[in-house]
């Protein structure tokens, strides 16, 4: 298989994968031989082949837990689990759930999962591990800039994005919400285009 056509198909050697990722050849090694990293095919001469996507995607999370204080052990054992974006919606209106499922409708690495008020949410952050919420700050029960805080908080769930949402704009407001951590900000009504940008954003897509 020659290179042109090695990269069409979206296969790196471990040195292209190592430069992509700016991870070190040793690393990349060592996830390999643990697990963490799959090699997909071999060249003539048993040079393994990564998949790009699936393998910078595994790399990004595994940074990313490993930021969040994970082990290793408990790397290998969530990996699979979580190979694809994970969004969690956490607002009390229905048609904003269908809303978020719909526009992103056409990733097929978006999963989606929904609840509707503050305190199922603190339990869901914690076994779901999103990678990025979409928070509505008037919840019932507690409020979302409450769930905002506590998250941002909380060393091994810190590096969640968190996108707020809100029917009520302004300056002032939205200042508070950022000050309460999230990462970025949308009104209600939220606009199609403007809302997949922001994701596409905080998810690095």
């Amino acid at each position: 298989m020659d290179k042109e056509k090695r990269l069409q198909l979206g296969l790196l050697k471990i040195g292209e994968l190592a430069e992509r990722a700016n991870v070190p050849i040793s690393t990349l090694k060592y996830y390999t031989d643990i697990g963490l990293l799959r090699v997909v095919d071999y060249m003539e001469g048993g040079f393994r082949l990564y998949n790009e996507k699936e393998s910078l995607l595994r790399l990004k999370r595994i940074k990313e837990l490993l930021a969040q204080n994970y082990s290793i052990k408990e790397i290998k054992e969530n990996i699979d689990k979580i190979i694809v974006y994970k969004i969690l919606v956490v607002d009390d209106e229905p048609f904003v759930h269908d809303f978020v499922k719909e526009a992103l409708s056409e990733f097929d690495n978006i999963e989606v999962k929904s609840v509707y008020d503050g305190f199922s949410a603190g339990i869901t952050v914690s076994e779901y591990l999103p990678d990025l919420i979409v928070l509505d700050l008037l919840l019932p029960g507690i409020d979302g800039f409450k769930v905002c805080t506590e998250i941002k908080n909380n060393p091994k769930l810190k590096g969640i994005k968190i996108l707020a949402v809100t029917g009520y704009d302004s300056p002032e407001y939205r200042q508070k919400i950022l000050s309460a951590g999230a990462d970025d900000y949308l009104a209600k009504p939220i606009e199609l285009k403007i809302f997949r940008e922001k994701v596409k954003q905080l998810l690095e897509i």
